[in-house]
């Protein structure tokens, strides 16, 4: 496992009840995604879902708003 812990970073936004069961992932991600699955031969769904939970400790909030 990697050492390095930088935090990621999310700016706020006015909060919805929208939940989502689809999400359309950028090309890049795509790929880190499709990587992941060729070496685990988990489903993509696991693997995205995996993500999102474990890195949620690693999430700092930007509640200034720019606009």
């Amino acid at each position: 496992m990697k050492t390095n812990q930088k935090l990621i970073v999310l700016k706020s936004a006015c909060p919805t009840d929208e939940c989502i069961g689809t999400v359309r992932l950028t090309p890049t991600a795509e790929r880190v995604v499709r990587r992941l699955r060729a070496k685990t031969s988990l489903p993509i769904r696991q693997i995205v879902s995996e993500i999102i939970i474990q890195s949620e400790p690693f999430i700092d909030i930007d509640e200034e708003n720019d606009g």
